[in-house]
């Protein structure tokens, strides 16, 4: 685990270094979403929500513009099938790095970075249970541009190795974006 962050530490810097030199549109984006387990999280969650938080430092020039990003969010699943009195949910904390390609109003996104994935709930007894585990994560997602609402596409996996916490899902999002 130390490895992957290093790894994402090094591309980062090196990411934000090679920016230096170039201009672009700065901003920040608002965006929410519903969210769609996959995989074998689909039988044991529901459909859930989401949320984020994504600055964006613009590069290349006005006919090439790409943006480096972080991004921070928080996703939401309620367990399925859960006898009465008991309740529980899944969710994940991703902090993500990335790049935005801009193709007019057509937007390609990449992120990877660090997940914070937690398991918790009630029994019938009222006795909680929970679980957090951080794991590498990593998104790609598609969006189009109307004015500065972003409607986009977006598949996220935190693989922990077959685990209990994997969390993957895709999630319909729409955001709003603020110029800086």
């Amino acid at each position: 685990m130390i490895k992957k962050i290093l790894m994402l530490t090094a591309i980062s810097a090196l990411s934000f270094s090679v920016t230096k030199a170039q201009k672009g549109t700065n901003g920040i984006q608002v965006g929410a979403r519903v969210v769609f387990p996959t995989e074998k999280l689909n039988k044991i969650v529901n459909t859930g929500f989401g949320g984020s938080v994504k600055g964006m430092y613009g590069i290349g020039s006005k006919s090439s513009p790409h943006q480096v990003t972080l991004e921070a969010g928080y996703n939401r699943f309620g367990l399925k099938d859960l006898p009465t009195g008991a309740s529980g949910s899944y969710s994940a904390i991703p902090l993500y790095t990335g790049y935005r390609y801009l193709f007019g109003k057509v937007i390609l996104d990449t992120q990877a970075g660090i997940s914070i994935n937690r398991i918790s709930g009630h029994n019938v007894a009222g006795t909680e249970v929970d679980g957090t585990q951080t794991a590498f994560g990593w998104s790609v997602g598609a969006g189009y541009l109307i004015k500065q609402i972003e409607i986009g596409v977006k598949y996220q996996s935190s693989d922990v190795r077959d685990d209990i916490y994997d969390i993957k899902f895709v999630g319909l999002r729409v955001g709003y974006n603020f110029k800086l």
